[in-house]
Order: structure tokens, then sequence, then C-alpha cells
């Protein structure tokens, strides 16, 4: 954490361990931390680490800027997973939110995550670059389990790749299941670990799990991440090798990461 950067904080926290990695940094960096959790669950979690934590409901969207207002906040930081299904249950949602949903051209993650941001702006708060303030997440390149991937578990890594990234690219899901060069599986609305485990069953076990960016991402949200929650789904199914974008995303948890995949014999790489 810059010592020189600011000093209170706004923290827009879904679900996943993302959120309490970062309050934890950012009390130990001497910040200040208002969260609002979209669970009264994940507002527990973040509460030792906040000055205050509240539970203010995702479709609440006027009560969350007032409550930022009130708390005299500027800087946010938007981190954590949210259920793409919520779009579909608009009893959820407040009046300002069902305006914004009703004018966005269409309900594609980007499209709606930077039209969040463009409203925010308008209000007067500024979403800082989630690399930036955790960029030591991030692994470099490098095998990181001490398996590494076999020859024929490196070419499905280099076939999926390239078709991972288009993928994302169209706002369609950034993680790829891959077996014997041929495409098995691609996240969608269900998210990553169940696009695991279900590609892993439709491959019987043996499959390479993708996960990349896309390729102009934006690191002010949804920043694209990995951790001890993947890790058990490609146990779960079966799966040997989980292989990164490095640089790009998050893996978090590293140790845990690591650990857990040893003791499984998967091998995790970041290309």
């Amino acid at each position: 954490m810059n010592p020189d950067g600011p000093r209170r904080i706004g923290l827009i926290a879904g679900s996943g361990g993302i959120p309490p990695y970062f309050a934890e940094k950012a009390r130990a960096g001497g910040l200040q931390l208002v969260s609002i959790g979209f669970t009264d669950e994940i507002a527990r979690k973040l509460a030792p680490f906040s000055e205050k934590s509240l539970c203010i409901g995702l479709g609440r969207v006027a009560k969350i800027l007032d409550t930022l207002k009130e708390e005299s906040v500027r800087d946010l930081v938007i981190l954590g997973k949210v259920d793409k299904r919520v779009i579909f249950r608009p009893q959820m949602f407040d009046l300002r939110s069902l305006k914004f949903l009703k004018e966005v051209k269409n309900k594609q993650d980007k499209t709606l995550l930077v039209g969040v941001i463009e409203e925010l702006e308008k209000e007067g708060f500024k979403v800082l670059d989630q690399r930036e303030l955790l960029g030591e997440i991030y692994p470099a390149k490098g095998v990181l389990s001490r398996r590494q991937p076999s020859p024929a578990e490196r070419e499905d890594i280099e076939f999926g790749l390239p078709i991972a990234k288009k993928m994302a690219d169209m706002e369609i899901g950034q993680t790829l299941i891959v077996k014997d060069k041929t495409v098995i599986a691609v996240e969608a609305v269900e998210g990553t670990d169940q696009a695991i485990r279900r590609g892993s069953e439709l491959a019987r076990g043996g499959c390479v799990v993708v996960k990349v960016s896309r390729t102009g991402q934006d690191y002010r949200y949804d920043s694209p991440g990995a951790g001890p929650d993947t890790l058990e789904s490609l146990v779960a199914g079966g799966a040997s090798v989980l292989a990164l974008e490095a640089g790009r995303v998050m893996l978090v948890d590293e140790a845990e990461v690591v650990r857990r995949a040893d003791e499984a014999g998967i091998s995790v790489i970041a290309v």
C-alpha cells in the first residue's frame, strides 16, 4: 500500500476471498475502510478490518450511494463475485437500479460494470484499479506447483489459450475446459467453479482448465481470479491442470492453492 494514497476508501464487496484479503491488507497499511457487503456473511467477514462494515443488498443502489456520501468516501474499490443470475430477479432492485438496467444496451458483464462505474463517477466517486492495489497476487510466468504439466497438457494449454481469449473478449466467459485439444466446456452465466465441475464431468477427468482476462481488461472491475474454491472444483472433477494468464489473473491464497494442488497431484501454472 502506498502511504501517500487515499486514507479513507469505500469497499463494495461481493463474495469470495479477495475482499477480506484486501480489507486486511488495507488495515495493515493504515487505510480506513468503509465496507459494504452484499450479504450479512460478507459484511461480517469484513468487519474486523473495517472502520465500518454494512450489509446493503446489491440492488439497493440509491442506499449504497447515500451511505458512501454520508461516510465522506470518494475513492472506491469493487471486489468479489456476484451471481450473474441476479439480473433476472428484478424484485431485488430499487427504482434507480431498475432504471439503469432498462437503459443499458445489453446485459453483458462488461456493459453492466462499465455502466455502474460511469454512474459512480457521475456521483463524484473514483473507482480504483485492482491490479495497482493487489499486484502481488497476479502471478508471473512459471509453474507454481511441484508437478509440471505433461507435454500433452502443455499442448492443451497452448490450444486453449487463444480460444479462451476470444471467449473472454466476446463476453461469454473467461474460463475454458480442454482435453485432447477439444473444447469441453466454456464458462457462461453459471460462473467459474460450476463450469469446471461441468467440464470435468463431461471430460471424465484429466482435463486442463484455462483462465484468462479480456484483451482490454479494465482492472477497476471484475478482475478474473482463482483461489482455493477453484482448486477444490478441479479436485472434485479430477482435472489435472490449472493454467492462468500470467500477470493478468488473480491467484488468491496462493500458498493454500499450491499446497492443495500438490496433495492432489494437480499442476498449477501461469502462462
